[in-house]
């Protein structure tokens, strides 16, 4: 829990949104398509989703925000303590200004995309394995009842699609960054 002086730091463009009085209740989508229609800095669904989720689990877990629900569907709400707080927005991290100087040396470049395709093949593995554990515990609950299993058997098939894609996104991220080492270890 925050003390009443404790400064949280939070995104400058969610806490943007947050702040709004009008909104009181919130999905980790709701956030992230608002912040992907203000600015590209988020990169593409899956990793301004991944952003937003770790900061409203910051929020979560200071007790600033109380959630129901879960997984994508889960709805936030703001808390007392979020009305009392003290926030400190900050701008998110952006390597856009220095990349273009970076593309400008080609011997930074590869490392430039080398170090952003690594952070997303992390970001795949991380959700990849809560997939995994998911289409397990599904496999679990399904095998209780028949009645059960043809109840969530749509929701298991989902997330078995979800956990293919996302083993092709890793695979293919893996693949470059292979390419990308010959690559460099061959011109070194």
């Amino acid at each position: 829990m925050l003390l009443m002086n404790t400064k949280h730091r939070i995104n400058s463009d969610i806490y943007q949104i947050l702040s709004l009085p009008s909104l009181n209740h919130f999905t980790v989508i709701e956030i992230r398509n608002s912040i992907q229609s203000k600015s590209n800095e988020y990169g593409n669904n899956n990793n301004a989703r991944l952003f937003v989720a770790r900061q409203i689990k910051s929020l979560e877990e200071a007790g600033l925000i109380v959630g129901k629900g879960s997984g994508r569907k889960k709805v936030f709400t703001k808390t007392e303590l979020f009305h009392k707080t003290d926030f400190e927005p900050i701008d998110k991290r952006t390597s856009s200004g220095s990349l273009l100087n970076k593309t400008q040396q080609n011997d930074n470049s590869h490392s430039s995309i080398s170090a952003e395709l690594e952070k997303e093949r992390t970001d795949i593995e991380i959700e990849l394995t809560v997939t995994l554990a998911e289409i397990e515990e599904y496999k679990g609950l399904m095998s209780r009842s028949d009645e059960l299993s043809s109840l969530i058997r749509p929701s298991y098939s989902e997330t078995t699609q979800k956990a293919a894609t996302l083993m092709a996104k890793l695979n293919v991220r893996i693949s470059v960054l292979d390419l990308l080492r010959n690559k460099e270890a061959s011109t070194c």
